[in-house]
């Protein structure tokens, strides 16, 4: 079996060696972490609908992108934290590791409080605004838990820029026993919104009070000292405020759809909008989890001047991100309206279609994260904030005028999946023109055709099975047969899906290869997930699986 294809042997990258390992045990951690937060959100969301009607949980939907909202208002430090952290990291300057935190909590402080107090001004109009009948009480408690969560999120990030991704995960998977505690608790005592969002700000206090703990227990030169570097601020916010455009195109996409539909369709809508997203958001949530390690490691890359390994790491994300996010979109379409019934039982009908298009724009930007994401490490956010504009005039635009024309949230979601199949092209092309220096189509000559057909073999497939045994079809009509149904179709499509990519030859022995060392490092690590608790240094002590002869 050959290398197969390849441009200079970007294509075919080893997993080898201390960035290798640094960079899978990152990945594996936020994977576990990612994962577990997602199957908490998936088994609690059919308990809360079942709890609140479907107008109380719209509404609920609709604080929660209030705050995110409210969010943007950090001018995009959060995310420049993470860089800087990893630079100074690297260089071993701690001190200024330090500045980076006491400005962190100084902003986030005076953030907290603007917020409460300005959000609580709004309350009136964003209340009439998008036909919000209830939960004052609960709007304020939402904005409190913000403003505490700021903080958390901080220290969240500093552990992301030291590269403890172990740590940051274990912090947010411990946080989710009093999450769903507190979530049974209030809804079980008739609470309802206000209880959720008191149980939301129960947490953000216990978050921030354990990842402190946490970032001190496993570097204990990271300290608060009271050193204001002013130079050090430009360039946080020099860094960040490209960044911010993008996030504001993040939000545009995945949260005003939900006030566009509130706004002209109705706050009820809204509930079967959200559990269309959530489904699909959980397809994205995998491969963005496979390359969420990028930024801090491209810096580190970049800082050390090795361009040829950033553009290796590139094509390495990129080529195994195409070949999960086909896949999955794929599936998911197929088997949407299973999916659904498993999930949350019958009387979600109409979101079928919702989640069938909302999975080809979500699964086209998760591909184009790998360039995204190495934009951002090697400090050309330009990048992605040149495609967050495009998507943030285009999404809005097109989800009100399709709404308005079919009069259903087919059209918001439509309108997403145009806009975000528009942004996530402009910034692949854009990358590989400024940075890559090669042809985007090669890319998808040698990334993306094969999965895709491999994906169609596999759709095809599942077809003709359904064709001769018509039973498959209709077995959707309880959450058993639903799952029956999803169960042969995934061993059926994902098998297929497999062999026609080794056909092609778009999975080779070097895959097979890297697949193996990563089971093997997989097991090392999770047999010794914390090795300074044995007197090793962190990631360096975990020894990758060495070449064997005939290995390649």
């Amino acid at each position: 079996m050959t290398d197969g294809p390849r441009i200079d042997g970007l294509y075919s990258v080893h997993l080898d060696g201390d960035f290798s390992r640094q960079f899978v045990r990152n990945t594996m951690f936020n994977f576990i972490g990612r994962f577990w937060s997602f199957v908490i959100l998936l088994v609690l969301t059919p308990y809360i609908l079942a709890r609140l009607t479907v107008a109380e949980f719209g509404v609920w939907v609709l604080l929660s992108v209030f705050v995110g909202s409210f969010a943007l208002l950090d001018l995009g430090l959060g995310l420049s934290f993470v860089k800087f952290v990893s630079e100074y990291r690297s260089s071993g300057d701690f001190e200024r590791v330090n500045r980076v935190l006491f400005f962190g909590l100084v902003f986030y402080l005076a953030l907290g409080g603007l917020v409460v107090a300005g959000g609580l001004l709004l309350e009136p109009l964003l209340f009439g605004i998008f036909r919000i009948d209830a939960a004052p009480g609960a709007y304020a408690l939402v904005l409190v838990a913000f403003a505490v969560g700021n903080v958390a999120t901080l220290l969240l990030s500093i552990l992301r820029g030291l590269q403890r991704m172990d740590q940051s995960n274990i912090v947010e998977m411990a946080m989710t026993v009093p999450s769903v505690a507190g979530t049974v608790l209030v809804l079980e005592n008739g609470m309802g919104i206000a209880g959720l969002a008191l149980n939301a700000l129960v947490v953000a206090a216990l978050t921030t009070v354990f990842a402190w703990w946490r970032l001190r227990r496993v570097e204990s030169r990271v300290a608060l000292r009271p050193v204001f570097d002013r130079a050090l601020v430009r360039k946080l916010f020099g860094y960040g405020l490209k960044l911010q455009v993008g996030r504001f195109g993040a939000l545009i996409c995945f949260q005003a759809d939900k006030l566009i539909i509130s706004r002209f369709l109705g706050v009820a809508l809204v509930s079967f909008y959200e559990v269309s997203a959530r489904l699909t958001l959980f397809m994205r949530a995998l491969p963005l989890v496979m390359i969420s390690a990028l930024v801090p490691a491209v810096s580190e890359l970049e800082a050390r001047g090795d361009r040829p390994q950033v553009l290796k790491t590139y094509f390495l994300a990129a080529r195994y991100t195409v070949v999960v996010t086909v896949g999955l979109v794929a599936f998911v379409m197929l088997e949407a309206r299973a999916l659904l019934l498993l999930w949350l039982g019958p009387g979600f009908e109409q979101s079928v279609v919702l989640v069938q298009v909302l999975a080809i724009g979500y699964g086209v930007n998760a591909i184009s994260e790998s360039a995204t994401q190495t934009g951002s490490g090697i400090g050309r956010p330009d990048i992605d904030m040149r495609g967050a504009i495009l998507l943030t005039i285009l999404n809005p635009l097109l989800s009100i005028a399709l709404i308005l024309e079919l009069g259903t949230p087919a059209g918001a979601a439509l309108g997403t999946s145009i806009a975000l199949v528009s942004s996530a092209s402009y910034v692949v092309w854009t990358f590989h023109s400024v940075y890559v220096g090669r042809s985007v189509f090669a890319l998808l000559r040698d990334v993306h055709l094969r999965p895709w057909l491999a994906a169609a073999s596999g759709v095809g497939l599942v077809f003709l099975f359904h064709a001769v045994l018509p039973v498959i079809p209709a077995a959707d009509s309880s959450r058993l047969a639903a799952g029956i149904r999803i169960g042969v179709d995934c061993g059926l499509f994902g098998s297929t899906y497999l062999l026609a990519l080794v056909a092609l030859r778009h999975i080779t022995a070097l895959d097979w290869q890297n697949l193996r060392r990563l089971a093997l490092f997989g097991y090392r690590v999770l047999r010794q997930p914390f090795p300074e608790l044995s007197g090793g240094e962190g990631v360096g002590m975990t020894s990758w699986p060495q070449n064997r002869p005939g290995n390649g």
